[in-house]
């Protein structure tokens, strides 16, 4: 493995905890869908902000990050998503697909194992 991957995991491992230094000021994040957090978020407010207050009210939202790969300047994560929202409760598997540049988190795709069960636990 390159330090070059190896400063890219770090990167997409970093964005998971603490998460904005590594975030950049001009990210486009992809949430699919058919849900109201659906959509293409342009900008570190969009993705920062306005992306989680669509996603209220939330209870908790747990992103566990099992595996990240790296193929150049792109990484996936194979993730575990828990959440509960309006007495509900979901659970399952997830990835996100980031493209990285200087350090940075420029552009993201997530990816759930089953978009209907997602889609209506953020539309209820």
């Amino acid at each position: 493995m390159t330090d070059q991957e190896k400063q890219i995991i770090e990167t997409v491992r970093k964005a998971y905890k603490e998460g904005t230094d590594v975030i950049s000021p001009n990210i486009v994040w992809h949430v699919p869908g058919k849900n109201p957090v659906s959509g293409v978020y342009r900008g570190a407010k969009a993705y920062l902000e306005d992306m989680v207050a669509k996603m209220a009210p939330i209870e908790e939202w747990i992103v566990e990050v099992e595996d990240v790969m790296v193929n150049g300047n792109m990484a996936v994560t194979a993730v575990r998503l828990r959440g509960k929202r309006k007495h509900h409760r979901v659970e399952m598997n997830g990835a996100h697909v980031m493209r990285v540049e200087n350090g940075k988190v420029v552009e993201g795709w997530g990816f759930a194992e089953d978009q209907d069960v997602l889609d209506e636990f953020f539309s209820a």
